[in-house]
């Protein structure tokens, strides 16, 4: 049996998908069922075009970093937009293509397992979470459709409903409701940092302008070429003209969250600092670690220099 996909699957689920996109910050991508080619176009638009920001060059195509492939079964869907964004996709049965493709560090399924049967969904469920490196993402109605053939493509009849429970074989496994009818489940892979399926709101004015001010004095206050680190979960970093700017915690490059305690913050700094930063930033939307984190905040005050900066920063040279 050939399966997939729909040519189009539900916009409410878009804000959550990109945002732990974000988080996960693949450098390559398997989009099952790429249908109309949405996902692939939100895809590579937070990925390679989001970094033209920094740099200009990577908004040419011939400088994209990130791999994204699809799979599909309904040949007629793909048009030369697809050709453009994706790298390369795979016609026919996604259950056997699978098989047969490299790891992926995130495979994506927009709406698409409830074209399988149960039994058959499961096991593919299992393939793709053996073939990711970070994780797996799927989108799924909530509730029965009734779905039938659409656009001449028997592939489009939906099979099975899913439920929260259907995903509980996946040990951490993140499951919500989004807008009440679709459910989006993200199955990760063990060591990933944890990751919010709460996109950011949308800043106020006034914080908006006081990130702005932060970012400024920063840029003002720290040479680009040097690595510091940086507490602003992950709010302006990818902003900032530095190229070292370094997420606390942070594990290979990556943001990890805050720390649990103040001895694990206190040994990460040492662990930076050895490593070669020469400035911590503190972005006002942070300084709720000053209290949180007394003894790692008594530690920075006790040890190192302050840098004069303005209210919406707190900069501390990293020399004893």
């Amino acid at each position: 049996m050939l399966l997939f996909h729909v040519p189009s699957s539900r916009p409410n689920t878009i804000p959550t998908v990109i945002h732990l996109v974000r988080q996960l910050k693949p450098q390559s991508i398997l989009d099952v069922g790429v249908g109309f080619g949405k996902w692939g176009h939100l895809f590579r638009e937070y990925t390679d075009i989001l970094e033209a920001e920094r740099d200009p060059s990577r908004y040419e195509r011939k400088n994209w970093q990130v791999k994204i492939d699809g799979i599909e079964g309904h040949a007629s869907y793909l048009t030369e937009m697809h050709r453009y964004l994706y790298h390369e996709i795979h016609i026919g049965n996604a259950c056997e293509l699978l098989k047969k493709l490299p790891h992926y560090d995130l495979i994506f399924m927009g709406d698409v397992i409830e074209h399988l049967e149960k039994q058959a969904g499961m096991q593919f469920l299992g393939d793709a979470f053996e073939h990711s490196n970070k994780a797996v993402i799927l989108t799924t109605p909530k509730y029965e459709t009734g779905q039938d053939d659409l656009c001449g493509n028997e592939l489009e009849r939906h099979r099975s409903l899913w439920s929260a429970k259907d995903f509980r074989p996946f040990a951490g496994a993140i499951v919500k409701t989004v807008d009440r009818d679709t459910l989006l489940a993200v199955l990760v892979k063990p060591g990933l940092p944890p990751l919010s399926c709460k996109p950011p709101m949308q800043a106020k004015p006034a914080d908006a302008r006081r990130l702005r001010a932060a970012k400024d004095e920063i840029t003002r206050l720290i040479p680009a070429g040097q690595p510091f680190i940086l507490i602003d979960q992950e709010q302006i970093r990818g902003e900032l003209p530095h190229s070292a700017a370094i997420p606390f915690l942070e594990k290979n490059g990556q943001y990890w969250g805050p720390p649990p305690d103040d001895q694990t913050a206190i040994s990460e700094l040492k662990r930076l600092r050895q490593a070669g930063a020469t400035h911590l930033a503190i972005v006002w939307s942070s300084f709720w670690w000053l209290d949180h984190y007394d003894g790692f905040y008594r530690l920075l005050q006790g040890k190192f220099k302050r840098v004069p900066s303005g209210n919406d920063v707190i900069i501390f040279k990293l020399a004893p």
